[in-house]
């Protein structure tokens, strides 16, 4: 992972560590509403897409796979693999 420039909060970073490391390794990270929630729950300025990027990040070196769900979207994005082969 690249070095963190000094306007990341140290906080965030841990708290995203956490959930990441918390989840099952081949359910999807749902990269928006993981941002929402630590957004939320960790006081901080940064935006929402700059939480979204260190998701991202985060996301590949664990080699997690993502769910980059759209906020408002009512479907879901994901199909699941024998759909996707049927198809």
């Amino acid at each position: 992972m690249r070095e963190l420039p000094k306007s990341i909060d140290a906080d965030v970073v841990i708290e995203i560590s956490r959930l990441l490391d918390d989840r099952a390794k081949s359910a999807p990270v749902p990269v928006h509403k993981l941002a929402s929630m630590i957004s939320n729950s960790v006081e901080t300025d940064l935006p929402t897409a700059s939480i979204e990027e260190l998701i991202v990040e985060m996301a590949m070196t664990r080699q997690l796979p993502m769910l980059f769900d759209l906020p408002g979207a009512d479907a879901d994005n994901v199909i699941s693999i024998a759909l996707a082969r049927a198809s």
